[in-house]
């Protein structure tokens, strides 16, 4: 029984040496059999440049893990903003109905029933911040920051006009004007300027306060704008123009260096539309025709004219 048993480990043991030498060796694709061409195939292979990242990044690079994205920052402008807070609305028919009208006694009446409270409670926070704020003469200093902002436009001056407006203004004024002339012209006031609405708002938090002033300007104006051929597409060099706005001026008071700009303009539903600026475009090229191919069509034609005599000395 003992041989028996000792003759099968015996066997046993043989096989498995015998299956160990002959066990095929596996090779991976990323070596070459010949070292003869290491060298050359290292010079296929090239680094690449890294950025200038930090010790820690440069190591994670190169062992194969993205670097971090870099995070842009949008700039934020907080010297404007970029909305009218509380827009007035202006009474139907103001500039054109008279003192009896309906429209001029329902905007009276609007006036009277409005509260006034919350004016005289805008107004304190801006004389507190700006101490030389007076609501009667603001209108005429108002006045005169709308004819130099305009009066700059025509000198396509950028860095100047934001003395006069915001840039909330400046997008609005500039948008669709290029390639284009402005002529404007300040010729009088119909009415004396007024404000009609005060209002304050704090921006993110409390110590940031803005302060807006909508004012009433009736004037008479001439306005011309040229394309970039020359051409007049809107207004008249020599008519002027009765206008009538509602202009709104805008200053950060908590900068202490800030200032009275003009910040956006209120356009009234009632307001007539306005005229079309005739647009200009460029004529399509004529039709080329064939010369050579139109002679030859009509002199093809001129030699076929001999059967209509064969057909007529038929006839007769």
């Amino acid at each position: 029984m003992l041989s028996i048993i000792n003759k099968r480990n015996i066997f046993l043991h043989q096989k498995l040496v015998k299956s160990l030498f002959e066990q095929t060796v596996t090779r991976t694709l990323a070596t070459h059999w010949d070292p003869k061409f290491r060298r050359l195939r290292k010079n296929k292979f090239t680094e690449p440049t890294l950025l200038d990242f930090d010790s820690n990044t440069k190591e994670k690079v190169k062992r194969g893990i993205e670097p971090p994205t870099s995070f842009i920052y949008k700039p934020i402008n907080i010297t404007s903003s970029k909305e009218i807070f509380d827009p007035y609305i202006p009474p139907e028919g103001d500039g054109k109905a008279s003192l009896f009208s309906k429209e001029f006694a329902k905007g009276a009446v609007e006036k009277i029933t409005k509260s006034t409270s919350k004016k005289f409670k805008h107004l304190r926070l801006i004389k507190k911040s700006d101490s030389n704020f007076d609501e009667n003469l603001f209108a005429e200093t108002a006045q005169q920051i709308y004819i130099d902002a305009h009066s700059i436009l025509s000198k396509r001056d950028p860095e100047e006009m934001l003395n006069f407006v915001t840039e909330n203004a400046l997008m609005k004024m500039y948008h669709n004007m290029k390639f284009k002339t402005i002529r404007w012209k300040w010729i009088e006031s119909l009415e004396e300027p007024v404000v009609k609405h005060l209002v304050t708002r704090e921006m993110m938090v409390k110590t940031d306060l803005y302060a807006q002033v909508t004012v009433r300007i009736h004037s008479k104006q001439i306005l011309a704008v040229y394309d970039r051929f020359g051409r007049l597409a809107f207004g008249s060099d020599t008519l002027p123009k009765d206008v009538l706005e509602y202009v709104v001026f805008e200053k950060h008071l908590s900068d202490p260096y800030g200032s009275w700009r003009l910040h956006d303009k209120i356009i009234p539903s009632w307001s007539p539309a306005k005229t079309p600026v005739i647009r200009s475009f460029a004529l399509p090229e004529p039709y080329k025709t064939d010369d050579e191919l139109e002679k030859r069509i009509v002199s093809k034609f001129k030699g076929d004219d001999s059967h209509l005599e064969k057909i007529q000395e038929e006839k007769s």
